[in-house]
């Protein structure tokens, strides 16, 4: 899909041009949805969600479900601007009782170099889960440094920096109903 200059938007210095479409996003979000129903039927899992990009994507995909479950909150940062930093830091961690011996669903906004998972799930195991099953909004297997299974992707993304949706450059962006890239040509 052509898009003009006039879809573009501005966070901080930076322009960015429309990529996916609220609506692709919702159907997809709707899909993945239901692949975990089937996967984790007449199961009760906990829902992790990574913080703080992946939460509108969690609130969806856990509509979606239609599962009942309990919700944990994960605080980890690893970007610098709109480079990955290479160092993953726990700022909230899982709530121990919710995690062991149940069935997990990990949920990610991104997973581009891999570091952050990598450095987690071993965190995550040591708390005992019956289950993990890892579904992540976006990946970037171009920028992909470290093996990382991944149960369920949304959409496979050129390495490029990406807001919307959750996602944000420098605290921006959070909020846009749909995903853009970052405009190379300004």
């Amino acid at each position: 899909m052509a898009y003009d200059k006039s879809d573009h938007i501005q966070l901080h210095e930076l322009r960015f041009r429309p990529y996916l479409e609220t609506t692709e996003i919702q159907e997809r979000v709707t899909q993945l949805g239901q692949e975990l129903r089937q996967r984790l039927y007449g199961k009760k899992p906990t829902y992790l969600v990574m913080l703080k990009g992946a939460f509108m994507f969690a609130a969806d995909l856990m509509r979606a479900t239609r599962l009942h479950g309990e919700v944990c909150f994960v605080r980890t940062s690893s970007y610098e601007g709109t480079e990955s930093g290479g160092t993953v830091r726990m700022h909230l961690a899982p709530e121990p009782d919710l995690v062991k011996d149940r069935d997990v669903v990990l949920i990610e906004d991104i997973v581009d170099s891999g570091l952050t998972m990598q450095a987690f799930l071993p965190e995550l195991e040591k708390l005992g889960p019956s289950s993990v099953t890892l579904v992540t909004l976006l990946h970037k297997p171009e920028a992909q440094q470290v093996p990382v299974k991944i149960d369920l992707v949304g959409f496979t993304i050129p390495p490029k920096f990406v807001v919307g949706y959750g996602l944000d450059y420098d605290g921006l962006g959070r909020q846009l109903p749909a995903i853009y890239q970052l405009d190379e040509a300004y």
